[in-house]
C-alpha cells in the first residue's frame, strides 16, 4: 500500500469522553524514509549522568537549536529513541543506560549527506548543559500525545508525539487510529483521521 503526502488533523481522544483536542500532523511516503542507522555512521559518546538528566537535557538543548523532539520512543531495553527535524536536517538520537550513573548517546543527522559538524555542536552542547542546569530536571512530556503498541486506548503506551511535528503515516485498517512510523521503523498506532489531503510526491 502507497503511502501518500497528508496534511493529517489528528482527533486526540482524552480519557474523558468529552474533551477532544484537534492538531496538526505532516505524514511523508514510507518509502522515502528508511531507518537512519541502515545509511549513516552517527558519533557515540557517554556522559557520567543519569538517563533522567540526559534525555532532559537533550530535549532542552534541540529546542535551543530549534530541532525540538518528533518523536520519543521507548526502547526495549529501557532506553530512548528520539527524531527531531526541520526543513532542513533531520536526526535522531538513541539513549542506553549503562548504569543508573552513565548514559550513551548516539547521534546521527543529516540534509542530503551526514553532518557530522551539527552531531557535534548537539554533543557538546549536551556535555555543557549536562553540568550546568538545575538538579531534578525532567524530560518536559505536557505537550506530547501517546503512540500506542496497537490500535486501542487499552493498549500500551511505547512512544510520544509532539502534536505538529511529521510522521510517516496511513490509514490503519481500523476506524480513527493512523498507522504512524517510529525512529526505529517499528510500527505504532495513535488516535486519529486524515481530513486534508496535500500534494502527492
Amino acid at each position: 500500500m502507497k503511502t501518500k503526502r497528508f496534511i493529517i488533523a489528528l482527533l486526540l481522544l482524552s480519557y474523558l469522553p468529552s474533551c477532544v483536542a484537534v492538531t496538526a500532523l505532516s505524514a511523508i511516503p514510507g518509502s522515502l524514509v528508511t531507518v537512519v542507522a541502515d545509511q549513516f555512521r552517527g558519533n557515540e559518546v557517554s556522559f557520567a549522568y543519569s538517563m533522567r538528566r540526559t534525555i532532559a537535557t537533550s530535549q532542552r538543548v534541540l529546542q535551543s537549536m530549534r530541532l525540538d523532539i518528533d518523536i520519543l520512543e521507548i526502547q526495549s531495553d529501557g532506553g530512548y529513541m528520539l527524531s527531531f527535524n526541520n526543513a532542513k536536517l533531520e536526526g535522531t538520537i538513541q539513549l542506553r543506560s549503562q548504569t543508573p550513573r552513565l548514559t550513551t548517546l548516539y547521534i546521527k543527522v543529516k540534509s542530503r549527506t551526514r553532518e557530522e559538524s551539527v552531531e557535534q555542536a548537539i554533543v557538546d552542547l549536551v556535555e555543557q548543559k549536562l553540568k550546568t542546569l538545575p538538579n531534578g530536571i525532567r524530560f518536559q512530556e505536557a505537550k506530547y500525545q501517546s503512540i500506542m503498541g496497537q490500535p486501542s486506548t487499552e493498549s500500551p503506551i511505547i512512544g510520544w508525539f509532539r502534536p505538529g511535528s511529521t510522521l510517516v503515516a496511513h490509514k490503519s485498517e481500523l476506524k480513527e487510529w493512523l498507522e504512524v512510523q517510529l525512529p526505529s521503523g517499528k510500527k505504532a498506532y495513535l488516535k486519529g483521521s486524515i481530513v486534508q489531503q496535500a500534494s502527492k510526491l
